[in-house]
């Protein structure tokens, strides 16, 4: 399917040695944007696919089974799959095709799902999701075998680099809108230097602030890294709609070699470890941003150290994430 998760997973040395077909489709309208700060074309883009999206989806379907057909798998991975159909999904399991579910979001975020993934859970055999504290409520809406698989980070993008800038005092997010994520960014004092990547800001009254500066573009995985290092703080905002308690940004963070300051969850805890930075709620935020610029340097130093590695050397790279994949599907 269209999306980073198998792309990831075909360009990975785990599945070099297997017969695989990766199915891309082009969604029909699409418009592609040159530069990605014109956030006018996610609007267009938007509107394009609402209007054909009964065409593409038809397209799709019809599509992926000729594909099944030509390929004949052993079995078929899908990511999210809010494109297919029920039907489809069936059509294909009479033919004795393993189906498998690997879904960055919660089934059940409406801002994210539809009644065509809703309709299929029962249907796959299995289904991989970094929510282990959401499965006794998937298998009771008809998930079969719902398997753990935590996020995870990209080597060849999220690693440290030699870079002549020095740590700056700033603190910066990477991340997409929401209303949480604004009212958060917003509590903290005024005299921290924010900036902000991401779509989706444009209206938040946040970035009129003269403390926040707003990059208006997605950051570019090739610059991720540098600019993780020399920001003094990295916070992570998870996103309330997906129930999420753990997401890539805390590995690709830390994997990057930047400082974290992360909500604060069992989980979160159990993957980073003591040695890193947390906060829970508004306040709390602005009094762990006073203490990470209260450390000297060598405890910086020490703390991004400890973290780092445990991240580092503990399987959390997408090859890790691929193997453990691999094993679960017994191909």
């Amino acid at each position: 399917m269209k999306s980073s998760i198998p792309q990831s997973l075909y360009s990975h040395s785990s599945f070099k040695t297997r017969s695989i077909k990766v199915f891309q489709y082009l969604i029909l309208g699409t418009v592609k944007r040159k530069d990605p700060s014109f956030f006018k074309y996610e609007l267009i883009n938007k509107i394009l696919r609402k209007t054909l999206r009964l065409a593409n989806r038809k397209r799709i379907n019809r599509s992926l089974l000729i594909e099944i057909n030509k390929f004949s798998p052993t079995v078929l991975l899908i990511s999210k799959g809010i494109d297919i159909y029920p039907q489809t999904l069936l059509k294909i399991k009479k033919k004795n095709i393993l189906i498998a579910n690997w879904n960055p979001d919660d089934f059940f975020n409406s801002k994210n799902s539809n009644k065509n993934i809703i309709n299929s859970l029962g249907i796959y055999d299995i289904v991989f999701s970094s929510r282990k504290h959401l499965f006794d409520e998937y298998i009771l809406r008809g998930i079969k075998n719902p398997i753990y698989l935590e996020w995870y980070f990209l080597p060849e993008y999220h690693k440290r680099c030699k870079i002549d800038s020095k740590i700056i005092d700033k603190i910066t997010f990477v991340g997409t809108y929401s209303k949480r994520r604004e009212e958060i960014i917003n509590k903290i004092d005024s005299n921290n230097s924010i900036e902000i990547w991401g779509s989706g800001w444009n209206k938040s009254k946040v970035i009129s602030k003269s403390n926040v500066l707003y990059h208006r573009q997605i950051l570019d995985q090739n610059k991720f890294s540098e600019v993780m290092q020399t920001s003094l703080i990295n916070i992570n905002i998870l996103t309330i709609e997906n129930r999420d308690l753990t997401n890539l940004k805390i590995f690709e963070i830390v994997a990057s070699g930047g400082i974290l300051l992360t909500e604060k969850n069992q989980s979160s805890m159990e993957i980073l470890g003591e040695h890193c930075f947390y906060f829970q709620g508004t306040q709390d935020i602005n009094n762990m941003i006073k203490v990470i610029k209260s450390l000297s340097k060598k405890e910086l130093l020490e703390y991004k150290e400890k973290t780092y590695s445990k991240i580092i050397n503990e399987e959390n790279s997408i090859d890790d994430k691929v193997k453990q994949m691999l094993n679960y599907l017994q191909v």
